[in-house]
């Protein structure tokens, strides 16, 4: 028996895993049969040491995988997660492809020394019969020559609408403390506890950071000379999707001091949770940062300033009703929810893909 389509999974990263299970869940509600397989890095792991090699390397063990994945499934379409799992291709051309990437690799990793990836990169999705970038600034982003290319990011939970009054509480989360600097958001917590205490502001908050164990934090912390956590700044550790998503729902406030973003689907279920989102400005694709502009910019730090940054989180959690906020974002990201990139799959990229 042979499937409909094949899912390479490089699932190099948790978001990525449970980005790859969502699209394998869709496309199966889709009426499509599904297989996925994942990529093991193996051996090669060791050299992976900086770019290109980590994607090369990478790229090499999605080849691997997809050689016996073929054999096994015999699929009538595949779909790459990432674009590093399609650099090294593999695919007989009768079969249609599809690439499924959250940053083209031309954005995400600049510079001369990374020119083979962009060269692999370009042939790669010359040869797809459709790209399928996470994000409009993604979409805005790919290389020249691409085929067709549709939206179809991961899907956000929109939940019931939220509870008008929050808990002074602000969520963060930071899997990859460095991308996410850890440092610029407790320094940033630190001027917040001070602002707090001046006359005039109404709010005294805590924060919730997740996503990290409490040790890897303070260890991170401790070596950028900060041995002392602010006061009112909470290690909670990694929470399960449903924890994760119970905490946004009773927070004020999520706090993003992210220097890139490939996707940012954190901050994005954020808003659809009904969370003031607070950002400094970032690299990448960014969806939300955008989103944040758009729906309050003085909620957005002018730079990566601890004193901007937590200006703008004391202007959120002083703003009193933000009702009118709330209901503005969850209309903004009703077209990331699992229905609507349900019907996206099923109507344009699987009759694509599959000839339907």
């Amino acid at each position: 028996m042979s499937v409909d389509v094949l899912v390479l999974s490089l699932g190099t990263t948790r978001g990525l895993q449970v980005a790859d299970a969502q699209l394998v869940e869709l496309i199966r509600r889709a009426g499509a049969s599904v297989a996925a397989t994942s990529v093991r890095i193996g051996l090669g792991d060791r050299l992976r040491r900086g770019y290109p090699a980590n994607d090369l390397v990478e790229a090499l063990a999605a080849r691997r995988a997809l050689d016996g994945a073929l054999a096994r499934e015999r699929p009538r379409a595949v779909i790459f997660s990432t674009t590093t799992a399609s650099l090294l291709g593999g695919v007989p051309p009768e079969i249609p492809v599809g690439i499924w990437l959250d940053s083209p690799a031309c954005l995400n990793r600049p510079g001369r020394p990374n020119a083979v990836l962009h060269a692999l990169e370009r042939r790669a999705m010359a040869r797809a019969r459709v790209i399928l970038p996470w994000s409009a600034p993604a979409l805005e982003a790919l290389p020249a020559g691409v085929g067709r290319a549709l939206v179809v990011s991961p899907p956000i939970k929109l939940g019931p609408a939220p509870a008008p009054e929050r808990e002074p509480v602000v969520v963060a989360y930071t899997p990859d403390p460095k991308a996410k600097d850890l440092e610029l958001l407790c320094r940033s917590w630190e001027h917040y506890v001070a602002l707090a205490r001046e006359p005039g502001s109404r709010t005294g908050a805590r924060l919730r950071l997740t996503g990290i164990e409490p040790g890897w934090a303070r260890e991170f912390l401790r070596r950028r000379g900060i041995t002392t956590l602010p006061p009112c700044f909470e290690l909670v550790g990694m929470l399960d999707r449903r924890g994760f998503r119970r905490e946004l729902e009773h927070a004020a406030a999520f706090l993003s001091a992210a220097r890139w973003e490939d996707f940012g689907q954190a901050p994005l279920e954020a808003l659809a949770a009904g969370a003031a989102l607070v950002c400094a400005p970032g690299g990448g694709p960014f969806p939300a940062l955008a989103l944040a502009r758009q729906l309050e910019p003085r909620f957005v730090a002018a730079t990566r300033s601890p004193d901007l940054l937590a200006r703008a989180l004391a202007l959120a959690l002083d703003a009193g009703d933000l009702r009118a906020y709330r209901a503005r974002a969850r209309a903004a990201v009703a077209d990331l929810t699992a229905d609507a990139v349900l019907t996206r799959l099923r109507d344009e990229v699987l009759p694509l893909l599959l000839g339907a």
